[in-house]
């Protein structure tokens, strides 16, 4: 009976070894959408006029697998908001990118942003309020900021801002040395399940903490915002994953 009983209790603990070791080795879901821009997704980018929804693919160039973005000589400013990717609490999306960045003499302010929203279709709905509104709740800003004539009342100057939805009243963001006119690597982390928030721009890195999101799906938007002439914005590639780390203690 002794010896029956010990035999009992191996099989169980070789059973929830067996279970927890092929738990923890168990591989994560990866949903990958990768952008090498010879041609555009119109699925999955909209490209359009800074405050406007109406589709403008026009407004912006590819030649040689590089995506541009940037004003022309009338001040018309293009932007690109991709399609509404839907998150769970235990995800993990990553932004990786390969851009060559450059301002004119006047001022600069091109950047990516990260929106939450309910909205599922390509193509925010209006809703009342600003145009920003409509895209979503704000989560996070990389701004390359050049603007050596006006006071701002974002902090720095000549800097790139990453900056999260609560920088105003608790200091939370960070001040990054810009590099303009050469390809870089950058790549933004967003982990919901810490709400960490890391931005690596070639070999460093930076992070900074996110309100929790409280909506289903978040949009990326690139632009180069700015005035006068010579800002510009050219995209290599786009490489975005979704990871579920819902599988991993």
């Amino acid at each position: 009976m002794r010896k029956a009983f010990i035999v009992v209790l191996f099989v169980i603990a070789g059973f929830l070894f067996y279970s927890i070791a092929t738990h923890e080795s168990e591989p994560a879901q990866i949903e990958t959408y990768r952008f090498d821009f010879n041609e555009m997704d119109k699925e999955f980018w909209l490209v359009s006029k800074w405050e406007t929804f109406k589709r403008a693919y026009d407004l912006v160039t590819i030649e040689d697998g590089i995506l541009k973005l940037s004003a022309d000589t009338t001040g018309v400013m293009p932007y690109i908001l991709s399609k509404p990717l839907e998150l769970q609490s235990k995800d993990v999306l990553t932004i990786k990118r390969r851009v060559k960045i450059s301002h004119g003499n006047d001022t600069f302010s091109g950047g990516m942003a990260l929106y939450q929203t309910t909205d599922l279709d390509l193509l925010p709905e209006r809703t009342d309020g600003s145009w920003f509104t409509s895209i979503g709740d704000g989560i996070l800003l990389l701004e390359y900021s050049y603007d050596l004539k006006y006071e701002s009342e974002r902090p720095g100057r000549d800097v790139i801002r990453f900056l999260a939805a609560d920088w105003e009243y608790n200091n939370n963001y960070q001040l990054i040395t810009p590099i303009y006119d050469e390809w870089v690597e950058e790549t933004l982390i967003f982990d919901m399940r810490s709400n960490q928030m890391i931005y690596k721009l070639n070999d460093k890195e930076y992070k900074l903490y996110s309100y929790k999101l409280d909506k289903s799906a978040v949009r990326i938007m690139m632009h180069p915002y700015g005035t006068g002439t010579g800002n510009s914005i050219d995209i290599d590639y786009v490489e975005i994953t979704i990871e579920d780390k819902s599988g991993r203690r």
